[in-house]
């Protein structure tokens, strides 16, 4: 019988064990993120209905192409890709382009925000602007 407890202490211990090392578990905090849809727009001298394609200060913009947000700690950042909203003829021969963008999470507590497309300007929102729906508008820099 002495045989059979020296076993069953040692078995005893690992399970204990086990057990106190599943309980343990850390509180990771998640980063806090919000959702933001942007709208991209741009006076176009060339346009592709068809494939919403539009060039905007010679610059080709179109669907799918991406466009990030980079938090101000530069450590913080999302993309998403830019779908067709609509594209307007004007009298003037130009057109106007817009595009939508739809980021799920953007990360929050940062002090200011970039939006960057490709070749064009870089424009700064802060968090409250980007939550409400902010429009960017296309230039060359």
């Amino acid at each position: 019988m002495g045989q059979g407890l020296g076993q069953i202490a040692p078995a005893a211990l690992i399970a204990v064990g086990v057990l106190i090392l599943t309980g343990c578990t850390t509180n990771v905090d998640v980063p806090k993120t919000f959702a933001a849809t942007l709208t991209v727009t741009g006076q176009a001298e060339q346009v592709g209905a068809g494939s919403g394609e539009c060039v905007i200060d010679s610059i080709r913009v179109a669907p799918n192409d991406q466009i990030q947000i980079f938090g101000g700690s530069g450590a913080a950042s999302v993309r998403s890709t830019l779908e067709v909203e609509a594209i307007d003829q004007l009298p003037d021969g130009m057109s106007t382009c817009s595009y939508t963008a739809h980021f799920d999470a953007v990360p929050a507590n940062q002090k200011n925000y970039e939006v960057s497309l490709g070749r064009f300007s870089p424009k700064s929102f802060s968090s409250d602007e980007l939550e409400n729906g902010v429009t960017y508008q296309l230039r060359r820099p």
